[in-house]
């Protein structure tokens, strides 16, 4: 006849019990306790994984944008110079540029491109050769002698980059003012 369930669960336990009594065998299913190890060497560089835009990669999104600048004076200001004001909004949908990359033009790369671009002095500068024109057409000013404080934004909805940018200038009044 078989056992009966009882006497196979008392034989089972008392042969783990006497495999944990013997202290130089190990128990099955256990790991060995872990022991120190000694650092004979030590590396001299550190390596990491770092993401960067390629070189052209912005050209290449540039040459794809949609725009819009719009720009206007400051109504109601009667101090020190006059103050232009512009707005930029740069679209650029990563579909229309997808034969050209080697990476996925998904929600995930637009995802990291916002994020790279959003740190990036190249583009800030695209940016202010943007508005450089509308805010000189404003002021009546060359653009060449303008200074112009730009914030921007990058953003990313789906496969679509948006990039928004403020811009403002400040016109010093001419000689023929101050009279």
């Amino acid at each position: 006849m078989s056992t009966p369930p009882r006497a196979k669960v008392r034989a089972s336990s008392a042969v783990a019990a006497s495999i944990a009594a013997t202290p130089d065998v190990p128990s099955p299913g256990l790991l060995p306790a872990p022991g120190w190890s000694h650092v004979r060497r030590i590396a001299l560089f550190r390596r990491e994984v770092r993401e960067v835009l390629a070189p052209h990669a912005l050209d290449l999104l540039w040459s794809r944008r949609e725009e819009m600048i719009e720009g206007s004076r400051e109504l109601g200001r009667k101090a020190e110079g006059e103050r232009y004001f512009a707005s930029v909004m740069v679209t650029i949908e990563l579909r229309r540029c997808e034969a050209l990359f080697a990476e996925p033009c998904d929600a995930a790369t637009a995802t990291l491109l916002a994020e790279l671009l959003g740190r990036s002095r190249a583009l800030h500068d695209r940016l202010v050769a943007l508005v450089r024109p509308e805010l000189a057409g404003l002021s009546a000013r060359p653009a060449e002698t303008l200074e112009i404080s730009l914030e921007h934004r990058v953003r990313a909805d789906d496969t679509c980059l948006l990039i928004d940018g403020d811009a403002m200038t400040i016109a010093s009044p001419t000689a023929s003012r101050l009279r």
